[in-house]
């Protein structure tokens, strides 16, 4: 929480959301992440294994990097916290104390009935923190302690830290995680069958995300949202194929100030907060993106859309997982190879919404099962 990114935002919500309307009171540990300026960093918080320098200093260059670019957007990205900060005070229950630190937490933590990680990469290896606090290692011995769809973000651990997680691991009553490959992940370090269930945001359906939804000023009537984690030209090749072939122009929701790119017939969103992604989503004609989150809400709003990703990378499979599931693999299209005819654009969503909804209702079961401790 408190990183000003829409997935990790809008999981979170969905967590806490979906928990009361089951009956349950949920609400959030207020624990500040690592990036945010808020957090203090102390000998204890740093990873709990031998972290690669050559990460590390990919992570600071790319902060430094960001930050620079940020300077020249200074208002853009006022704006922009100033709505993810909104969005917390109007859907967010919070912890009475907020964390600053490690140690705080495990000095005082809070107390609760039951405790929750998940969902989103709270278990990735390429934190520059440790991850103790994620596998609620802080929460009473003798607690309910479980996960809900909680991912790796890779297909594979660090070698050197697959014993600490393993240890990490048995400290949780229940493990669910968010993507096959984290149900062969848990079971090769623990020997334990992890469930594989939905992603937050997709237990709760299009009307119920519609309460939280913001308009964004000066759209075009008619549009084709750009949503990607990691630029790549195909993505926006295809948008416009299909824009031109709808008569529409191209949206580009920027996933940070820091990440502007200018282009002909093309609409950038600088400044929105997770209220105007799930507008944008909601009132797109179609979607291009290679976001798992981008593709969990073009499924969920059952939009026509492609996700475009690259062999190149090692965690596609939270995207392909979900395309599987849902028998959409036909959505994938890889960067720079044969582009779709748009004459497939359109989805016929009755098989795949028929599936997701088996899913979806598995996936509650799991959380009342892991709460009620049937």
């Amino acid at each position: 929480m408190r990183v000003d990114n829409y997935g990790a935002e809008l999981q979170s919500y969905a967590t806490q959301e979906v928990m009361n309307r089951m009956g349950y009171e949920a609400e959030i540990i207020d624990y500040i992440f690592y990036k945010n300026p808020l957090h203090s960093k102390e000998k204890v918080s740093y990873p709990f294994y031998p972290y690669p320098l050559k990460n590390r200093l990919k992570e600071w260059a790319n902060l430094v990097l960001s930050k620079v670019n940020q300077l020249r957007h200074i208002e853009a990205e006022k704006e922009r916290r100033s709505r993810f900060e909104a969005f917390h005070s109007s859907y967010n229950r919070f912890s009475p104390k907020q964390y600053k630190r490690y140690s705080e937490l495990y000095a005082n933590p809070p107390e609760y009935d039951a405790y929750c990680v998940g969902s989103d990469q709270v278990w990735n290896p390429r934190c520059y923190t440790n991850l103790s606090p994620y596998f609620l290692t802080f929460a009473p011995k003798d607690a309910i302690k479980f996960s809900y769809a909680s991912s790796f973000g890779v297909s594979s651990l660090p070698a050197s830290a697959k014993s600490q997680y393993a240890q990490c691991l048995e400290n949780l009553s229940l493990i669910s995680v968010r993507e096959p490959d984290g149900v062969r992940i848990v079971r090769e370090l623990t020997g334990r069958e992890a469930q594989h269930v939905a992603d937050p945001t997709l237990l709760l359906s299009s009307q119920e995300w519609q309460i939280v939804q913001k308009p964004v000023e000066g759209l075009p009537d008619k549009y084709v949202l750009v949503y990607e984690l990691h630029p790549l030209q195909s993505i926006m090749d295809l948008a416009q194929r299909i824009a031109s072939e709808n008569g529409c122009k191209v949206v580009r929701l920027c996933k940070a100030t820091s990440d502007i790119r200018e282009a002909e017939n093309v609409v950038n969103v600088v400044s929105a907060g997770p209220s105007e992604f799930v507008y944008l989503f909601l009132h797109a004609a179609a979607v291009v993106t290679n976001s798992f989150h981008g593709t969990a809400f073009s499924i969920n709003f059952k939009k026509d859309f492609y996700c475009v990703i690259s062999r190149k990378l090692t965690n596609n499979s939270r995207q392909l997982g979900l395309l599987s599931m849902c028998g959409l693999l036909d959505r994938v299209v890889y960067d720079h190879e044969a582009m779709p005819s748009l004459a497939s654009l359109k989805i016929d969503y009755a098989e795949a919404s028929a599936k997701l909804n088996v899913f979806v209702e598995k996936s509650k079961q799991y959380i009342k099962r892991a709460i009620d401790g049937e």
